[in-house]
């Protein structure tokens, strides 16, 4: 993992937990695990060269998961997981403060469902990259997952790779379902046979010929209709396992096209007309437009956009007022920019005696979105207030 540092890892971790970690290797029981100050390492790191390298290898791998799984993401899924499937002593769990050490005891009391969440934010980690491309074209319904369609997809995975590029005679897929419904499938196949350095037990650097598995995975989103393809070779090679994909689960024909359509619209805030509409049954009490990034549609001299940020006082015509004043500055109009980043401040009704509760949400033209980051159960209030305002294409 690219920037994993163990020494700043085992900094982290309250010491109780690093004991339970270590527990079994005896050369980590000369560590004062109680004496020895947190940011104190030494000891720690001594007693790590004593340990036989498998052993090391093994720890290695179990702090990058749970440094992957310490951050807000990492975290949201975590948690998802653990209320899934309820495990004794949970309680200590929400105690912990820090999120590196919720993660360690997650792996240290719930090794399958760290698991199951260190495999989901590696994926997560994937999407949106360079290897990664999302189409927001198909039906939005739920799918039936079945042997023979998984084994269909398999077949064709298979056939694309053998065919296209002599290598992949075996695919095997697994898939796993995210608690808000997301469906994940990770595609194996052998890899042409490579010859890579080791060190031996000689700590001599040594050629071993091996073949080697390679990985793709697909996400789809039912409620969205959008399947996301993380794999090596871009457009021409991701085009072709989509077909796969929507033929072996979804049965149906897709065209070779452009990925992810323009999800959501913006401009529309600047209209005079728009307004933040919301229903009683929603509970919000206010609506705040707290940052507005805009892009001119005409070649401007030294500008490429302007962000603009408000005060939660402000109201839209406010806003607008605000904008125009700043258009007229550059000589614009408003016909003549586009909204293409905004901030979303909802504030929620709550009882006289709590502070009222704050959310806010980022939408950046023309695809992306924050939501699905934020409090599960204010999620879909957040969506219809979207689509409500004409800024998701629903």
């Amino acid at each position: 993992m690219v920037g994993f540092d163990l020494k700043k890892q085992l900094k982290v971790h309250e010491r109780s937990l690093l004991r339970q970690l270590f527990s079994k290797e005896r050369a980590m029981r000369m560590v004062d695990w109680y004496l020895t100050p947190k940011n104190d390492i030494e000891p720690i790191a001594e007693a790590w060269e004593n340990l036989q390298e498998d052993r090391k290898r093994h720890y290695q791998v179990v702090l990058q998961d749970v440094d992957l799984l310490s951050n807000v993401k990492g975290q949201k899924i975590l948690v998802e997981e653990l209320e899934a499937h309820p495990i004794p002593m949970i309680e200590k769990f929400w105690k912990l403060t820090s999120h590196a050490d919720k993660s360690l005891w997650a792996y240290l009391h719930a090794p399958d469902v760290f698991e199951t969440a260190a495999m989901f934010a590696r994926a997560e980690a994937l999407r949106n990259s360079k290897q990664s491309n999302a189409w927001n074209s198909l039906p939005k319904q739920p799918i039936e997952i079945t042997k023979s369609k998984v084994k269909m997809l398999e077949d064709r995975i298979r056939q694309y790779y053998w065919n296209k590029q002599m290598r992949g005679k075996v695919c095997k897929i697994h898939h796993y379902q995210r608690q808000c419904g997301s469906q994940y499938f990770f595609a194996y196949l052998p890899d042409w046979p490579d010859k890579r350095l080791y060190f031996d037990e000689h700590e001599e650097l040594a050629p071993k010929e091996d073949t080697y598995a390679f990985s793709n995975a697909f996400v789809f989103e039912p409620s969205l209709g959008i399947i996301e393809l993380m794999a090596k070779g871009g457009l021409r090679v991701q085009m072709d396992l989509r077909r796969a994909f929507c033929k072996s689960m979804l049965d149906i024909d897709v065209p070779d096209e452009d990925p992810l359509k323009r999800l959501y619209q913006l401009d529309q805030i600047l209209d005079p007309d728009f307004s933040f509409v919301t229903t009683p049954e929603e509970r919000i009490s206010e609506v705040h437009l707290t940052r507005l990034r805009m892009v001119p549609k005409v070649h401007v001299p030294l500008i490429d956009h302007m962000e603009l940020k408000f005060f939660e006082t402000e109201n839209l015509d406010q806003v607008r007022a605000v904008v125009g004043r700043q258009l007229d500055a550059i000589g614009l109009d408003s016909d003549q920019i586009e909204v293409s980043q905004v901030t979303i401040q909802f504030v929620f009704m709550s009882g006289s005696s709590k502070r009222p509760r704050k959310m806010t949400v980022n939408v950046l033209c023309p695809n992306s979105c924050d939501l699905r980051s934020k409090p599960e159960e204010l999620q879909p209030i957040a969506r219809n207030c979207l689509v409500r305002w004409g800024i998701i294409d629903d």
